[in-house]
């Protein structure tokens, strides 16, 4: 006869890392396309900017949002094949950190072409959506966006200290710089610090011991 317990960890649904796993071929490549697209906008927006600075911002967050597209289709795929435990909690790592990436590059690529929204955007519109829609988060998700906020801040007070101190950089950029990079760099503070506390009582892990699922 079963127990009390083990008819309650039979009901536990799987978490949603193990849900978003593609079961058919055109799940794969929904946000691949999605960030080719984000990638593309980034080479017209180079196209666009007269400054040197603008340009080269442009075509790098372009090249490492076009990498992580690749990723996640990788991941996508595999995943998608194999229908295991293990391949879903890959395929959530990469998904985890392609986009806290792309969140990071949107961020501090608009503020230095002089876009203080942008950095709304990314630091601080996606990364909250994520852990709201997340029936339970991994240490892992905490740790990237922790981390990622991290180098937002860093980036952030790197550019305002810019701001002040080189006669070089236009007035129109330091003034972005200096006013909303630095108050970005304290709210970027501020969640990595919050993040990295979350992440001491998050899962270490997912069960990867635990067997794997069938193939649908």
């Amino acid at each position: 006869m079963q127990t009390r317990d083990e008819d309650t960890a039979e009901e536990t649904p799987p978490p949603g890392w193990v849900l978003s796993t593609p079961t058919r071929r055109h799940e794969v490549w929904t946000l691949p396309v999605l960030l080719l697209l984000l990638a593309a906008l980034f080479v017209l927006a180079a196209a666009r900017f007269g400054e040197p600075l603008g340009a080269v911002a442009a075509v790098a967050s372009a090249a490492v949002v076009t990498a992580g597209a690749i990723a996640l289709a990788a991941a996508g795929w595999s995943a998608h094949d194999e229908q295991t435990t293990t391949a879903s909690w890959r395929l959530h790592v990469v998904r985890m950190t392609v986009g806290v990436t792309t969140a990071a590059i949107v961020a501090t690529g608009s503020l230095v072409v002089g876009l203080p929204f942008g950095v709304l955007f990314g630091a601080v519109g996606w990364i909250p959506m994520t852990f709201r829609s997340a029936r339970s988060v991994p240490r892992v998700d905490r740790l990237l966006v922790a981390w990622a906020s991290v180098v937002v801040a860093v980036v952030c007070t790197g550019l305002s200290v810019a701001g002040f101190t080189v006669p070089a950089v236009p007035d129109r950029l330091a003034a972005v710089w200096i006013g909303p990079g630095s108050l970005f760099a304290a709210l970027a503070v501020v969640m990595a610090v919050v993040q990295f506390a979350v992440a001491e009582r998050a899962a270490v892990a997912p069960p990867l011991s635990a067997p794997d699922r069938s193939a649908s």
